[in-house]
C-alpha cells in the first residue's frame, strides 16, 4: 500500500510522540491499517490512548426485531430515516466483500498493548464533546506532539490545542461540498462523479480546520453505497503516515506551506444527514430506471484507437489552450479485440504505432505494433506478449538503443525491455520498480530521469502521482521532493508522454472521474529539476471533440501521442453488442 512509502525518516530529531482518542479499542480497519503504518515507521511512536469513557449510547445486539421496529416507530428521527436504514443493511449484504470494507471493526488491542491509557468522560451537549480541564492537563503532562482522532464526537474547547501540533483528523468527504453524515451518501444522490477525502487539524468551525492532504476519487456512480466509499477511505488512509513523515523531516511550517487553500463551501446543504424517506425513494426509482436497460445491453463500451498525418497545427494546442480533433481516423481491431494506449515512433525513415491489443475473450492485453508509414494494415501484430495484462507502451530511444516500459500492473512491477529487433523483437532487461503501479511516463532532461506513475491501492479505483527521480535510466529510483504530485482521479494518471509546444512543456493526464478515460487533461510544467516541480491546468479535451463513429458520439478519450509525422488518439464508444 501507498503507506510503505511513508516508514522511515532522514531527520535525526526524536520520535515523535502520538496520542490516540478512541472509543474503543475495536476500531475501523482503515484506522487499524494507519496504526500498523504508525508502529511500522522509524520516526513516530503513539504513547498514549485517551479512550471514551462515556456510557455506550448505541444498539444492543441483543434487543429483539420488535424492540427495535417500535424504536423507529416512536422517534420521527429514525422514523423519517427508515428506507436509508434498510437500505444499507440490504447494500452491504449485497455486495459485503469483508477485506474491502473499510469500516468494519478490527480488534486493535494487540496493536496498543502496552501504551498508556486513561479514560475521559466528556462533557457532552448534543454533538459536541469537551474534555474536563483535568484529561487536558493529564494529556499535555504527556508532551504530546499530535493527537489522532478516531474516536469521540464533534470537539470544542482546550482540547484542541491540548498536543503541540493539534488534534489530527479524517474527513471521509469533500469538505467544500459534504459537512455532516453519512459519509458518501450524498454523492450518490446528488449525482456526484467525485468523491473526496481529507486529513485536517481540528479548529473550532465543524470541518473547516488547515487541510494537511486531500484526495478527489472516482465515484461508484451506482446504487451501492459499500463501493462508493471503497476508493476514497482506503485510499486517504496513508494520509497520517505521510504528513507524520513530512512534519518530522521538514517541521510544522513545511505542512501548513503545503496545505491545501481554504475555498468557500458550496454544498447544497449547511449540514447533511441521513437521507429522508421520500429522498432515498426517488433516488432509488431513478437509480433503477437507469440501471433496469443495462441488465439486457443492446450496446457496449469499446475503446478505438484513430490516427492522422500531422497538419501545420497539431491536434492539441495547449498553449493557445485550443484543440482540433478532425481529420484522425479510426483503425479497426480484429473481432473480439479493441486497440487502446496508442504511441508513436519514429526510427529510419518510419513511423511505427504501438498499442494495446486487448483481447475480449482472454481479458487480456497484449502490445502490438503497425507500421504506419504509407498506410494503415489491416491488423497490427503481437511484439510484446507476456501471459499477462500488458498496456500502455511507451517506446523511446537512449544512447543508441529503443527501449519500451509498457503497463504491467499484472505482474506488479514496471519492466524495462530493449528492442533486440526492432520492432518485433523485445527482451526484458531491468526492473525498475516494483509495486501496484500504472501508465509509467519517463521524461530526460539535463541528465536525471525523471518517472511519472500512478499508484493504484489493491482493489479500489483510487490512484495516486507519484514522481521518481534517477541518475540513470536503470539506476534505483527515489522519491522527488515534490511528490506526491496528485491525488486526484482527474489528473493523477497519464494520457500520453509529456512533450513539447511553443517553447513550453505540457503534461496529458487522463481525467477519470464519472467514468474510466473521462476526457484529457493537459497542464504545463512550469519547474522541473530535481528539487523542484510545478505545473498548472491548461486545456481540457473530452469526448465531444472527438470525431463520431458510425453515427456515435464518442463516451471518453484518454491517450494522446505525436511523432513522426502523425498523430495518435484512442476514444470509447457505446456500440451495438456483437459489432465488435
Amino acid at each position: 500500500m501507498l503507506g510503505d512509502l511513508y516508514l522511515t525518516s532522514e531527520s535525526q530529531a526524536p520520535k515523535l510522540k502520538l496520542a490516540l482518542l478512541v472509543d474503543d479499542l475495536h476500531l475501523q480497519a482503515v484506522f487499524a491499517e494507519a496504526i500498523d503504518h504508525i508502529r511500522a515507521s522509524s520516526f513516530a511512536e503513539i504513547v498514549l490512548v485517551v479512550r471514551n469513557g462515556a456510557p455506550a449510547s448505541g444498539k444492543s445486539g441483543s434487543a429483539s426485531l420488535a424492540s427495535r421496529a417500535a424504536k423507529f416507530v416512536r422517534s420521527p428521527k429514525l422514523r423519517h430515516a427508515i428506507v436509508y436504514a434498510l437500505y444499507v443493511k440490504f447494500d452491504a449484504w449485497r455486495t459485503y466483500k469483508a477485506d474491502l470494507d473499510p469500516t468494519r471493526l478490527v480488534d486493535c488491542s494487540q496493536r496498543l498493548a502496552g501504551v498508556e491509557e486513561i479514560r475521559v468522560v466528556p462533557e457532552q451537549n448534543g454533538a459536541v464533546h469537551r474534555f474536563p480541564q483535568a484529561a487536558i492537563d493529564a494529556i499535555r503532562a504527556r508532551d504530546i506532539d499530535v493527537i489522532v482522532r478516531f474516536g469521540f464526537n464533534i470537539l470544542k474547547g482546550d482540547i484542541l490545542t491540548a498536543a503541540r501540533y493539534g488534534i489530527w483528523s479524517f474527513h471521509h468527504g469533500d469538505n467544500d461540498f459534504y459537512r455532516g453524515l453519512p459519509p458518501y451518501m450524498w454523492e450518490l444522490l446528488e449525482d456526484n462523479p467525485r468523491c473526496g477525502a481529507i486529513l485536517q487539524i481540528l479548529g473550532d468551525d465543524l470541518d473547516n480546520g488547515l487541510v494537511l492532504a486531500k484526495g478527489q476519487y472516482a465515484s461508484e456512480g451506482g446504487l451501492s453505497l459499500f463501493r462508493n466509499r471503497i476508493a476514497p477511505y482506503w485510499g486517504s488512509v496513508h494520509f497520517l503516515i505521510w504528513k507524520l513523515k513530512e512534519l518530522h523531516e521538514r517541521g510544522f511550517a513545511f505542512l501548513q506551506a503545503r496545505a491545501v487553500p481554504p475555498a468557500p463551501y458550496r454544498g447544497l446543504r449547511r449540514l447533511y444527514g441521513k437521507p429522508r424517506n421520500r429522498e432515498m425513494l426517488g433516488w432509488l426509482w431513478r437509480m433503477l430506471k437507469r440501471k433496469v436497460p443495462d441488465r439486457f445491453p443492446r450496446r457496449a463500451l469499446h475503446w478505438m484507437t484513430a490516427i492522422r498525418r500531422r497538419t501545420a497545427e497539431p491536434a492539441l494546442r495547449p498553449a493557445a489552450r485550443t484543440a482540433d480533433l478532425s481529420g484522425f481516423r479510426f483503425i479497426m481491431a480484429p473481432n473480439g479485440h479493441f486497440y487502446a494506449d496508442p504511441f508513436l515512433f519514429a526510427h529510419e525513415g518510419r513511423t511505427f504505432l504501438f498499442l494495446e491489443d486487448f483481447s475480449y475473450a482472454e481479458s487480456r492485453g497484449d502490445i502490438a505494433v503497425m507500421d504506419v508509414t504509407d498506410e494503415v494494415p489491416d491488423t497490427a501484430r503481437i511484439c510484446l506478449s507476456t501471459g499477462s495484462h500488458l498496456s500502455y507502451p511507451f517506446v523511446f530511444s537512449h544512447d543508441g538503443a529503443i527501449y519500451m516500459i509498457p503497463e504491467s500492473l499484472a505482474a506488479g512491477e514496471v519492466a524495462l525491455y530493449r528492442a533486440e529487433v526492432f520492432p518485433d523483437r523485445w527482451v526484458k532487461t531491468h526492473v525498475l520498480f516494483r509495486g501496484a503501479v500504472v501508465d509509467t511516463t519517463p521524461w530526460f532532461e539535463n541528465g536525471v530521469w525523471y518517472f511519472f506513475v500512478t499508484f493504484i491501492v489493491p482493489g479500489t479505483e483510487a490512484v495516486a502521482l507519484h514522481l521518481f527521480i534517477a541518475d540513470g535510466l536503470t539506476e534505483p529510483w527515489r522519491p522527488h521532493p515534490a511528490s506526491p504530485l496528485s491525488h486526484d482521479v482527474r489528473d493523477a494518471r497519464g494520457a500520453g508522454r509529456l512533450f513539447r509546444q511553443n517553447g513550453g512543456l505540457f503534461r496529458p493526464a487522463q481525467d477519470c472521474s464519472g467514468t474510466y478515460g473521462r476526457a484529457i487533461r493537459v497542464f504545463q510544467v512550469d519547474a522541473l529539476t530535481p528539487d523542484t516541480y510545478a505545473e498548472h491546468f491548461v486545456l481540457e479535451v473530452g469526448p465531444d471533440a472527438v470525431p463520431d463513429f458510425a453515427d456515435r458520439p464518442a463516451e471518453g478519450i484518454h491517450t494522446y501521442d505525436d511523432a513522426g509525422g502523425f498523430e495518435v488518439i484512442d476514444a470509447k464508444f457505446k456500440l451495438p453488442v456483437g459489432s465488435f
